[in-house]
């Protein structure tokens, strides 16, 4: 390859925020592995069984085009599978538990313990959420509920919570904690206050001596019974709701933006659901599984602020359509929202108080009063209370997520005015992004054309240029005809369109059950080179939500096993991005990547205009030549350094005790204002190559 570098700019300068990420709550066990609650369902609730489009996503089905087909129970089989993905028991004590198969009928329960009369079961006299568990103890011995699957560390107190009351029996009850797999000989052993008659809130604190596995036990003396409820084990080292070690993950990939509460779950959330002290625990509507609420808005945004992000929030937009259906075909879009005969997808559930438009304009102008309002607001106010006096000052709001599922193009232009004119009423500062994915061309200049004055930012899927190119020219030409400002942004997106065959190998030559595409550092290279395309447009485009952030099987750019969290090779690579040099793009004479080239240049200046920055991307799996003519800027002869990521396969990926792509120290030479060296295969770098003079 032969490239000569011009003094010409694709673009005005690259946007700082392009490498930015989404959590959604409700999928892909995200939160919950990044969470520092260490209980699986600490309130109690029966499971319900994960949806259809879960498994799908999941990469659960043996045969991808046959849903019908069985699905994999057993997640240990996956190569993304770890400890943060587990879904523990709640047992009878003594006894182990094992590990759970993931299936439509488990329960997550062990009634009976197999060794002594102690039984534990649901019961309906709950004080969080809708059940509690009933733990009886009629043998002679101690016995109770236990958990397994507790990551403990000798240098952390650990603080259970709970609430307890007494049926029969005594009133004083004992915290255990065993090396997990064993029932006799705890090592640690803390007695808890006398429990009463009503519920009585219970606390105890203990450390333990090694780092490991631990299964947690609440003991009953003999001959008693008790319930319990809204059970909390957290560590001390927690950062609001997060542990520690997913906090420093977030902090190495360094996003920009993160995008919450979804996605699809944010079209049926109630953001005050997720707000003080009682938070009920519920079904999730869309993905299935059970949503605890113990993360919400105060812990997301500061979670986004603890790794030096800012925070995107998506918006429920309340519609008639939404009170039984999670989706309704375009040509059913005119029907009769309680018309129990549209062929459209029925959630199962009543919500009444998500069909009425006006009220959810009102409930998102609430949301950015809580997060972005004083003391003299009453939202501001109800935050302080909840223990964050200073506002959050959240930037960006997309308005809802799909919006084909309910609403018509027009229908939904004309709502992203009313919610846009509600909620800048209360912060006039806000931005208010527009969804452009679900429309063709004609369509979405009309919904501009209803919107454009009202909205800041179209908030886009997919990753193709021709496509990029022709939205931009739409808010290019709103832009230009009424002086407005919008601007492109990506709320979601993943480089997927299977141009590259290792993207998913067929399973005939695997040698375990099946390869989960977003994984592996063929994927990454790809995101790479997704990436630079988008540097080049600078900042007619805001910030790029790559989907997800964390715990979706490996679709992300971190994974928090209960022992650490790591990156993975997507998040290797949005690191780069996140903390690049790159300031504007150049352009290269007669050269333009195209989608799907294994090998990619770009040359761009840094923000000092004292040095070029060259990225060098290899995703083939042989070594490439490159030579590139600098001739036209004043650089520096000798050596040039950066930081080179490569791994030895496009099947390689990240586990956490199996670091398959590296990190380098990489070079290159310099000479007479050329560069001669070979682009080493399945490899991502950036240098920084100095000139003699500021440009």
């Amino acid at each position: 390859m032969n490239v000569k570098a011009t003094r010409f700019y694709h673009s005005t300068p690259i946007s700082k925020k392009l490498s930015s990420n989404f959590i959604e709550l409700g999928y892909g066990i995200q939160v919950e592995g990044m969470a520092a609650e260490m209980f699986f369902n600490r309130s109690f609730e029966p499971f319900f069984p994960y949806r259809m489009i879960n498994k799908i996503w999941y990469d659960l089905f043996e045969d991808e085009k046959d849903r019908t087909s069985r699905y994999e129970t057993d997640w240990r089989v996956f190569d993304w599978c770890h400890s943060g993905y587990e879904h523990n028991a709640w047992f009878a004590f003594p006894g182990v538990a094992g590990y759970q198969q993931i299936t439509d009928e488990a329960t997550f329960v062990i009634e009976q313990s197999p060794t002594a009369d102690v039984r534990i079961g649901y019961c309906d006299d709950a004080c969080h959420g809708d059940y509690a568990m009933k733990v009886t103890n009629h043998s002679d011995v101690l016995g109770g509920l236990a958990q397994d699957g507790k990551y403990c560390f000798p240098d952390v107190t650990y603080t259970f919570k709970g609430k307890i009351k007494r049926i029969t029996g005594s009133e004083r009850l004992t915290v255990a904690i065993y090396e997990e797999g064993t029932t006799e000989n705890p090592v640690v052993t803390c007695a808890l206050n006398p429990v009463g008659i009503e519920y009585t809130d219970v606390q105890s604190t203990f450390e333990v001596p090694a780092e490991g596995r631990y299964t947690f036990a609440l003991l009953l003396p003999p001959h008693t019974a008790v319930v319990c409820d809204d059970f909390t084990l957290t560590p001390s080292d927690a950062v609001r709701g997060f542990k520690k070690s997913a906090v420093e993950a977030g902090k190495y990939v360094s996003p920009k933006v993160i995008r919450w509460p979804g996605g699809c779950f944010a079209s049926f959330y109630n953001w005050r659901d997720g707000v003080g002290q009682h938070r009920p625990p519920a079904y999730s509507y869309f993905w299935g599984g059970y949503q605890y609420n113990d993360i919400g808005t105060d812990e997301l945004a500061t979670y986004a602020e603890a790794v030096g992000a800012e925070s995107m929030i998506c918006v429920n937009m309340h519609h008639p359509f939404k009170r039984f259906y999670e989706f309704v075909p375009a040509q059913h879009l005119n029907s009769d929202p309680n018309d129990p005969n549209i062929p459209g997808g029925k959630h199962g559930r009543d919500l009444p108080h998500f069909a009425d438009l006006e009220q959810g304009a009102r409930e998102a102008a609430a949301w950015v009063e809580y997060c972005n309002g004083d003391e003299t607001t009453e939202g501001g106010r109800a935050r302080i209370a909840n223990g964050r006096v200073k506002p959050y000052n959240v930037k960006y709001w997309e308005m809802d997520n799909e919006m084909f599922r309910w609403f018509t193009d027009e229908e939904y232009a004309e709502a992203c005015v009313l919610y846009s004119r509600t909620m800048k009423a209360i912060d006039p500062t806000i931005k208010i992004g527009m969804i452009s994915y679900c429309s063709r061309y004609e369509a979405l200049e009309r919904m501009v054309e209803i919107a454009g004055m009202d909205i800041d930012f179209l908030a886009d899927r997919g990753f193709e240029e021709h496509d990029l190119q022709r939205k931009l020219a739409i808010i290019r030409k709103f832009n230009e005809a009424h002086g407005t400002s919008i601007r492109y942004c990506n709320t979601e997106w993943l480089p997927l369109n299977g141009a590259d065959v290792y993207n998913m190998v067929p399973r005939s030559q695997l040698s375990h059950r099946k390869s989960f595409m977003f994984s592996k550092w063929s994927y990454a290279l790809d995101a790479a080179a997704i990436m630079m395309m988008w540097q080049r447009y600078g900042q007619d485009i805001d910030f790029i939500n790559y989907n997800n952030f964390a715990n979706t099987h490996a679709a992300s750019v971190i994974e928090t096993p209960k022992e650490a969290a790591f990156p993975t090779a997507a998040g290797m690579i949005m690191r780069m991005f996140s903390k690049t040099q790159a300031y504007q793009t150049l352009v290269l004479e007669n050269y333009h990547p195209t989608r799907n080239d294994a090998i990619q240049v770009q040359l761009s200046i840094n923000e000092q205009a004292d040095a070029l920055i060259l990225n060098l991307l290899n995703r083939s799996e042989e070594d490439g030549e490159m030579e590139l003519d600098l001739s036209a800027f004043p650089v520096l002869d000798g050596e040039a350094r950066g930081e080179g990521l490569r791994a030895d396969s496009l099947l390689s990926m990240n586990r956490l005790n199996d670091r398959q792509i590296r990190n380098d120290v990489v070079s290159l030479d310099v000479k007479n204002g050329r560069i001669n060296c070979v682009v080493p295969k399945l490899s991502f770098a950036e240098y920084k190559i100095c000139l003699k003079s500021s440009v």
